[in-house]
């Protein structure tokens, strides 16, 4: 079987439709791929996951690490690690707020967007004669029914207004 291998650049749009449909939970694998990455590169002595699961607390080192990479490889666009954090923590709050209004908190990718443009730019260096994986994988798939399931409790959950 002829299996073509692909770069590791993440279309915009797939970054943003996974992390959407699933209310931000595929944050943790994809900051898992790229804390796994670093540490191979640098060899560290990290726990990928540890550092996913608690990116909030590590996404600063995440973005200075990745801008730097990219940095070398040519990128031009400076980014605060610090902005990057503080915009992505503001979301994390309001993600406390009542019912329906901590929905804004989904757009919690919107700072990410800044590392993943990085990521690729470094990638699309590391990688320029490798095609870009503009569908789905089945990994990929198996994550959006997870977030559709996961949409659909939260809907009935909104619409039953803690009648359950």
């Amino acid at each position: 079987m002829n299996q073509t291998t692909f770069s590791n650049v993440m279309p915009i749009w797939k970054f943003c439709t996974l992390y959407i449909f699933t209310g931000g939970v595929y944050q943790l694998a994809w900051a898992h791929k790229h804390w796994k990455f670093i540490k191979e590169r640098e060899n560290l002595k990290i726990r990928p996951w540890f550092r996913s699961l608690f990116l909030p607390f590590y996404l600063y080192s995440l973005c200075q690490k990745v801008f730097a990479l990219a940095e070398e490889q040519g990128y031009r666009i400076k980014h605060s690690p610090f902005r990057v954090t503080l915009f992505y923590w503001i979301f994390i709050v309001l993600s406390r707020l009542a019912d329906p209004l901590w929905l804004i908190s989904i757009f919690s990718f919107i700072p990410l967007l800044t590392v993943v443009k990085a990521l690729n730019y470094y990638w699309g260096q590391q990688q320029p004669n490798l095609p870009i994986r503009e569908f789905f994988t089945g990994r990929e798939i198996a994550w959006i029914v997870f977030g559709v399931i996961l949409w659909l409790l939260i809907v009935i959950g909104l619409l039953a207004g803690g009648n359950v």
